[in-house]
């Protein structure tokens, strides 16, 4: 704890000092209580869990917008074989 000061202090000063002791001594308490350390812990893991679903579902949307996507472009690269074979590859003219 601070030292006193020789001092009077006013109503304020002393209201301010004593709102500083009593958080200093939640926040130590907090730090301590095995009830609020059990809690912490199990938010964190709430949060692990939470990050690693969250990642999963982030890996599986990006691999099935890769298939669509590869689908997609065989479709695009059939179309233009096709197109490709019909300008290459034309028939016989009957008169020759």
């Amino acid at each position: 704890m601070e030292e006193q000061p020789t001092e009077k202090l006013s109503r304020k000063a002393f209201a301010r000092q004593m709102r500083r002791s009593a958080y200093l001594r939640a926040k130590e308490h907090r730090a301590n209580d095995p009830k609020q350390l059990a809690f912490n812990e199990a938010m964190k893991q709430r949060q692990r869990e939470a990050y690693a679903a969250s990642k999963e579902r982030r890996k599986a949307a990006a691999k099935e917008q890769k298939a669509r996507r590869s689908e997609r472009q065989a479709q695009l690269r059939t179309a233009q074989d096709q197109q490709l074979m019909m300008v290459l590859v034309k028939p016989a003219s009957r008169s020759e």
